[in-house]
C-alpha cells in the first residue's frame, strides 16, 4: 500500500511537471495576441480613471480603431461628443469649446488620448515584459511596454481569449492612468 502510494504522488509529480513545461511561454503569448491586433479592427469601451495627484477624472470611453474615433459616453454633460484620433494627437472641441482636461504625464499624455497609446502599445509598443498571473479570479497575461523613458504601460489581457480586461499607464513608478474595459473589442478584418 505504501508503495503504491510512494508511486501514485510521483506519478502525479510527473504529471505536473509536464504540464508546466507544456505551458507556452507568456511572451510568445503576447506576441500572438500582436499579431491579432496588427491584422483587425478594435472597437470597444473602457472606463478611464485619470489621477493628477490632487483630483481624480472619470470618464467612459467608446474606441474605434477602423473609424479613428474616440466617442465620450461618460460624462453626461459632455456626452455623445467624437474625438477624431490622428498621429498628431487628440484635441475635443465641442460646440465652440475646447475641453483640455490636462496633461497626466510631462510628455504631455491626456486622458483621452490614453486610449489610443494604448492601442499603440498592443501594436508596436516595445516590450520590456510579460508573465502570467492571476486577475480577480481570471488567468491573464499581461505585457508591459515602456511609452517614453518615464512612462510604462501595461495590460492584463484573459488568457484564453486575449480579450483586454485592464491597462495602467505609469509615470516613474505612480499609477496616472487606469482603464477597465467593458465587452471586448471585436476583431475585423
Amino acid at each position: 500500500m505504501r508503495r503504491g502510494l510512494i508511486c501514485l504522488l510521483i506519478l502525479v509529480s510527473l504529471l505536473s511537471l509536464a504540464a508546466c513545461r507544456s505551458e507556452q511561454p507568456a511572451g510568445e503569448r503576447v506576441l500572438e495576441l500582436r499579431e491579432q491586433f496588427l491584422a483587425s479592427t478594435q472597437r470597444f469601451s473602457a472606463e478611464i480613471t485619470a489621477d493628477y495627484g490632487d483630483h481624480v477624472h472619470l470618464f467612459t470611453l467608446r474606441f474605434d480603431s477602423g473609424a479613428s474615433t474616440l466617442e465620450v459616453l461618460a460624462p453626461e454633460l459632455i456626452a455623445g461628443i467624437v474625438v477624431a484620433v490622428s498621429e498628431s494627437g487628440t484635441v475635443l472641441h465641442w460646440d465652440g469649446a475646447e475641453l483640455n482636461t490636462g496633461p497626466l504625464t510631462e510628455d504631455g499624455l491626456s486622458p483621452i488620448a490614453a486610449l489610443p497609446i494604448i492601442v499603440y502599445q498592443w501594436k508596436e509598443g516595445f516590450i520590456t515584459s510579460a508573465h502570467y498571473e492571476t486577475f480577480h479570479g481570471i488567468g491573464t497575461v499581461v505585457m508591459t511596454t515602456a511609452v517614453s523613458d518615464r512612462v510604462q504601460h501595461s495590460t492584463w489581457f484573459d488568457r484564453e481569449t486575449g480579450f483586454p480586461l485592464q491597462a495602467e499607464l505609469l509615470q516613474d513608478g505612480v499609477r496616472v492612468l487606469r482603464s477597465v474595459f467593458e465587452g471586448s473589442p471585436l476583431f475585423g478584418g
